[in-house]
């Protein structure tokens, strides 16, 4: 599936700074960016071509940030991948000629807990709730029409320049017209690494199970580089590739945020 801008690697990204600064009291944040894959899920006919633009705006208060996505999507292909990013399913049964369809995707909402309790010399814990609200065209097949939810944990602890993360979430999803649709584990480990006090890259796996008898079951490679371009303004650019049939080949994107 597409790599969802405001949900692993847009977390992955921030790890390099500190947990104090990511609780600052009344900070916003804006972003937006383009996400872009291809590839065949396994054999279809046809390759789909998935373009994801989403517009996030977030607000973090004390030890809460809270999130929400409204993206543009274009899904050219076979009619074999419903939705983008984390609400995406393969559903199998491929035409032979490819069709193109955009509009506006599914809302994500989402609230984020920095866990206190926990000693900052052990690691540090985020606990998240994330609602998908189906906005997409399911007509189209730019979404399922049905509602989803994730909780999800992060965790992550810093050792000087470098930062190993992991994050276990778990996807309730809503079924799409006559297909049932499974509940699924979402896995990713990984590691950022700090250059400079402007510049940090990482690396991860990410895994999940399929969520239909028609698709299989996924696992990307996941990197990126985030450039701090000022006091307000920093830019993520970012390249997967799937390395099982439920992902598609490959996809890049870039991801510009703006703090006020």
């Amino acid at each position: 599936m597409n790599k969802v801008l405001f949900l692993s690697f847009a977390a992955a990204a921030s790890l390099a700074v500190s947990h104090t600064s990511i609780a600052e009291e009344g900070q916003w944040k804006y972003s937006t960016g383009v996400d872009y894959s291809t590839g065949d899920y396994g054999g279809d006919p046809v390759d789909t071509d998935i373009v994801y633009v989403p517009f996030t705006t977030a607000y973090s208060s004390g030890l809460w940030e809270f999130k929400a996505t409204i993206p543009w999507v274009q899904i050219k292909g076979a009619g074999t991948v419903i939705g983008a990013g984390g609400g995406g399913v393969v559903v199998g049964d491929p035409d032979l000629v490819a069709t193109t369809e955009s509009g506006v995707g599914d809302i994500w909402l989402s609230a984020t807990y920095s866990v206190e309790s926990i000693p900052s010399e052990l690691f540090y814990l985020d606990i998240a709730g994330k609602l998908k609200v189906p906005t997409a065209d399911d007509d189209k097949g730019l979404g399922t029409g049905e509602l989803d939810y994730t909780v999800q944990a992060d965790v992550y602890k810093s050792f000087n320049a470098v930062t190993p993360f992991a994050t276990l979430a778990y996807k309730i999803k809503g079924d799409f017209n006559e297909t049932d649709l499974k509940n699924v584990i979402y896995l990713s480990v990984g590691s950022d690494y700090r250059l400079s006090a402007k510049r940090n890259v990482g690396v991860s796996i990410d895994f999940q199970e399929a969520s239909s008898s028609a698709g299989d079951d996924s696992m990307e490679l996941f990197g990126y580089l985030n450039q701090k371009l000022n006091s307000h303004w920093s830019a993520t650019l970012y390249g997967y590739k799937g390395l099982k049939d439920g992902n598609p080949d490959y996809g890049t994107g870039l991801q510009v945020s703006y703090k006020p």
